[in-house]
């Protein structure tokens, strides 16, 4: 710590708590109680008597970069909870990038078309559940869990189901 001329350490230290003390309370924020910014400001005064011109008052030297000091520190540490409002401030000035939008709205359609895929084979299943013939259940549910079914069986069923299929779109037409 620099003392100027013409002062004691206990003036010096002083004028800081006096100044500390008036400022800090003001710059309280999010998670910084006023004791922290306490803290902040008497660092920041000690680190500015290295800059200190004997021609002005130091309380009001003081007082001025305290000030302008947790203004900054302020702004740097300050955050908002990310919310839709605040995104699309802080975006406004952002240019959007185009091949996100794009691959954004191509994924969409993906899941739109697996939806569609999804339901229409609930459909299938639900008519092969309803209309297969109990002869072929059995190893249709073998099929169905990768479980081995002899060639020709499985041939059976395949024409069963696509019967099954045929009949039901037949009946849509």
């Amino acid at each position: 710590m620099k003392i100027p001329n013409g002062m004691t350490e206990k003036e010096v230290l002083q004028i800081i708590n006096k100044v500390v003390e008036r400022q800090a309370a003001k710059f309280r924020f999010g998670y910084y109680e006023a004791e922290d910014m306490k803290q902040e400001a008497f660092i920041i005064a000690m680190d500015a008597l290295d800059r200190y011109d004997t021609s002005r008052p130091l309380e009001n030297f003081l007082a001025v970069h305290v000030n302008n000091r947790l203004k900054n520190f302020k702004r740097d540490h300050f955050y908002r909870l990310d919310n839709e409002k605040h995104e699309a401030k802080k975006n406004i000035m952002d240019p959007i990038d185009l091949s996100s939008v794009k691959d954004e709205l191509e994924s969409n359609m993906r899941v739109e078309n697996d939806f569609i895929e999804v339901v229409e084979q609930k459909e299938i299943v639900s008519l092969i559940d309803k209309f297969l013939d109990v002869s072929f259940r059995e190893d249709y549910l073998k099929i169905l869990h990768g479980v081995y079914v002899p060639k020709p069986r499985r041939q059976q069923i395949y024409n069963e189901i696509q019967k099954i299929l045929k009949e039901s779109s037949d009946e849509e037409g």
